[in-house]
């Protein structure tokens, strides 16, 4: 698939990412709730990332050694900038390759890309993620795997290829939904829950042609809770180093996108954010962590 851009609509695209639109600009944002859920999502990795910057710079062993930053199933390239401009301002020294099956959304990042004019520093390559990944053992410094896993019916084998790519004490940025989180349990009964779960996995795989092959694209099958993944990353051999919080809930229907509903959750954004981490870490629709490898 090409993207025939013409010139009016090119300017306002550049336009928008200038005044930093990228936070929101994506295919998931169709409505206020959407919209609110992706930007919290990107604020909070650049945020987790700048806090974190000065260990993850640690694991070179000198300053002129390329760190590798890896995204797995990149979409339209949208957090790689993000998290790109974060990461240049630790050290100019480093790689970032993000890998992504659909061709194009491979075509929306090379876009960025030039729109940008970033050089060699970011790559993006056709790559489907549930093959074993491209890269030798322990050669990446940094993974990225945002609203991926999820999708995996296997998570763990994705999870241990992710180890045997990384470092010793590399480190692995993961975002998936926390369900069923403390607003679920507090609405939805155990029954109607189940039944969801049910109904999610009951329902076929997309199949897709890419590059000559078929590629079976899953619905939410693999939902675990922000606990549970922590004790999986752990049997894993990944310990958790830091966390955010991110949206109460994703939306995306006329509900959540009342301004009555939206107000409301804004504020309680508001102050759960001054409260304590930890002690609100599950008040949200989102695991926003970051592991290392043991």
């Amino acid at each position: 698939m090409s993207m025939n851009l013409d010139n009016t609509y090119q300017e306002f695209f550049l336009q928008m990412l200038k005044r930093k639109a990228e936070y929101q600009a994506s295919k998931g944002c169709d409505s206020p709730s959407a919209n609110y859920f992706w930007y919290r999502k990107r604020k909070k990795i650049v945020e987790l990332f700048k806090t974190n910057l000065e260990k993850i710079d640690n694991l070179r062993n000198s300053q002129e050694e390329p760190q590798l930053f890896v995204e797995l199933g990149c979409g339209e390239g949208t957090d790689i900038f993000l998290i790109r401009e974060a990461l240049q301002k630790a050290s100019p020294n480093w790689q970032i390759i993000g890998l992504e099956g659909d061709p194009y959304y491979l075509e929306i990042c090379q876009f960025k890309k030039k729109s940008y004019q970033i050089g060699n520093d970011v790559e993006f390559q056709s790559f489907d993620i549930t093959q074993p990944l491209p890269f030798p053992n322990e050669s990446v410094n940094v993974v990225y795997c945002s609203e991926v896993i999820e999708h995996i019916p296997k998570p763990e084998d994705l999870l241990l290829e992710i180890k045997r790519i990384l470092r010793p004490e590399g480190y692995l940025l993961i975002t998936t939904p926390n369900e069923p989180n403390v607003l679920q349990r507090s609405y939805w009964d155990r029954q109607r829950n189940q039944k969801n779960q049910e109904y999610l996995q009951s329902i076929e795989p997309e199949i897709k042609t890419i590059e000559g092959r078929e590629i079976k694209l899953y619905g939410h099958i693999s939902l675990k809770t922000n606990s549970e993944w922590d004790l999986t990353l752990k049997k894993l051999g990944f310990h958790l180093v830091d966390h955010q919080r991110g949206a109460l809930f994703y939306g995306g229907i006329p509900f959540y996108d009342s301004e009555l509903t939206l107000g409301l959750a804004l504020i309680a954004q508001v102050l759960l954010d001054i409260m304590p981490k930890k002690l609100v870490r599950n008040i949200s629709d989102q695991l926003i962590a970051l592991y290392q490898k043991e």
